[in-house]
């Protein structure tokens, strides 16, 4: 298991490439300082072996990942790449992410830019490993961030705290050689947390969220960090609470290969 908190973050990027489903070259160059986990999936029919479709789809699965994976290496990216075909594509990305110990899973959606970057803070879980994956991209664009809290009405306690949650992320990227000037703050008092947080990612080009739940599967599926993305229709990396979620899966014996999915692995 890697350190709780990398000095060069993982993200996981699942692509239905099949599908037509590719990364955007300003994406591309935001996660050029991270590790990359590019997993290419296709989800299978429950009537169809897995195995039948890879014999099917694998070479050509295998030569736009390759393209892509060549496109990080031009801008001095590190990725790995996965092809999986599986009936339970959520299953598959749980499982990878604890094998290979990713800190995000990127939730894929357009973007011409990365520019602007909203952060948004709701405990102080996550926090360090939020500061840490964002500090890689700042460092791998010209971008400028913006750290975010919303609470609800009549809750001062919520507020006081997410102040200080707020400036404590700040203070974190200063020490991360983060310069004051790209960094900004902001508190919300809102009655629909969501649809505000929403709204605010609507005018940036990336979120970088902490995950509510320890499951990969809510993570990409439902929860508030798939709202978001969503209903903004802006990328988001999400970071995960990795503790929670290794000793869930391994309590229910997902890990590992199952009767469900094939794959295969390159670097």
């Amino acid at each position: 298991m890697r350190a709780t908190v990398p000095d060069r973050p993982m993200v996981l990027v699942p692509l239905a490439v099949l599908d037509g489903e590719s990364l955007a070259p300003a994406l591309v160059e935001a996660l050029s300082t991270v590790a990359v986990e590019l997993v290419g999936y296709h989800a299978v029919p429950e009537q169809t072996p897995p195995g039948q479709a890879r014999m099917q789809f694998e070479e050509r699965m295998a030569t736009e990942l390759a393209d892509l994976a060549a496109t990080f290496e031009e801008m001095g990216g590190t990725v790995e790449t996965r092809i999986v075909f599986t009936h339970e594509p959520e299953q598959t990305f749980e499982r990878v992410a604890v094998e290979e110990g990713c800190d995000a899973v990127l939730l894929n959606n357009p973007a011409t830019k990365v520019e602007e970057i909203l952060v948004p803070l709701r405990s102080e879980i996550n926090v360090e490993r939020i500061v840490s994956l964002v500090a890689s991209i700042l460092d791998a664009t010209d971008a400028s961030v913006t750290l975010y809290n919303v609470t609800v009405p009549d809750d001062e306690t919520d507020r006081d705290a997410g102040q200080r949650l707020v400036d404590a992320a700040a203070e974190a990227l200063a020490e991360a050689g983060v310069a004051p000037e790209r960094v900004g703050r902001e508190t919300v008092v809102s009655e629909t947390p969501i649809k505000t947080l929403a709204a605010a990612a609507g005018e940036r080009d990336l979120v970088v969220m902490g995950e509510s739940k320890p499951s990969v599967r809510e993570l990409v599926f439902g929860e508030v960090s798939e709202q978001v993305a969503s209903q903004s229709v802006t990328p988001a990396l999400v970071v995960r609470r990795l503790p929670a979620l290794e000793t869930d899966l391994e309590k229910s014996g997902e890990s590992g290969e199952t009767e469900s999915e094939t794959e295969s692995q390159s670097e």
